[in-house]
């Protein structure tokens, strides 16, 4: 991998928050928020859908509750088979889940009805900042950070801790449950296997001097949602002055962008 210069600036950056349905907004437009403050939520609630059981596989509604092949009160799948009625030469009419959910009755009229259970969610900011834009589907943030550009980058944009990993030398025992949610910090090279690893203990990003194989920055760039990695290296190295940077903020919130090949620690 030829050698890039990597750039280190202050800026005001930007991320988009996207919202689930049914959240209420709790922020305006330029309202400043604390990291961790609470920006959008949705109270647990449930929703029942209907379905005329005894018509859909046709039977009388006395007889419905015997072509059940799920328990009432039991949790069911989308695409479960909830009731059938088997027929000459093993033909039937079959019913089944359009939904995940909780089969909650059959009435006398031959009506099945399925709730679905909507949990409590709420949507914190990740940092600190100033709310830039606020639609139905989701909330903007501008906030003050440190850029650090890189010589290669690739994968999804996502947050997560900056964890860093002391030493040159790094092998699969480098890693462990505890880089869960981190986005993994080496001052060299990026083997592949640890890659792989990390994505099995759902670590978030790699920030590093630079890659072993080049086949692993191949597969990077193809994958439609590739574990995020930035290379900050200048010759497979991160600088001492980058390093520095990265060791003060060991432990902070930051935003990795794979393809923008950057990373912003906010400030």
């Amino acid at each position: 991998m030829a050698a890039q210069k990597v750039s280190l600036e202050k800026v005001t950056a930007s991320m988009t928050l996207p919202l689930p349905p049914g959240v209420k907004l709790q922020v305006k437009k330029d309202q400043k928020v604390k990291e961790g403050q609470v920006i959008a939520q949705r109270k647990a609630s449930s929703q029942t859908k209907s379905y005329h059981l005894s018509k859909l596989i046709g039977v009388s509604p006395k007889k419905a509750i015997k072509c059940l092949e799920k328990k009432l009160g039991q949790e069911i799948k989308q695409g479960d088979l909830v009731a059938q009625k088997k027929g000459l030469f093993g033909k039937s009419e079959r019913f089944v889940a359009p939904l995940d959910g909780i089969l909650d009755s059959l009435t006398e009229d031959g009506i099945l009805r399925i709730r679905k259970e909507i949990p409590a969610e709420e949507i914190k900011a990740p940092f600190a900042g100033r709310v830039s834009a606020v639609s139905s589907g989701s909330v903007s943030l501008s906030f003050a950070a440190l850029e650090i550009k890189g010589s290669w980058g690739g994968g999804k944009k996502t947050t997560g801790y900056l964890m860093i990993i002391e030493g040159e030398d790094y092998d699969l025992f480098s890693l462990d449950s505890t880089c869960q949610e981190q986005i993994i910090v080496l001052k060299g090279k990026l083997p592949k296997g640890l890659w792989y690893k990390a994505i099995s203990l759902k670590a978030v990003g790699f920030v590093a001097g630079g890659l072993t194989e080049k086949p692993l920055q191949k597969e990077i760039e193809e994958g439609d949602d590739s574990l995020p990695v930035v290379i900050l290296g200048e010759d497979d190295k991160i600088s001492q002055e980058i390093w520095g940077e990265l060791k003060k903020s060991n432990g902070r919130m930051a935003l990795i962008d794979g393809q923008q090949k950057r990373l912003l620690i906010p400030s």
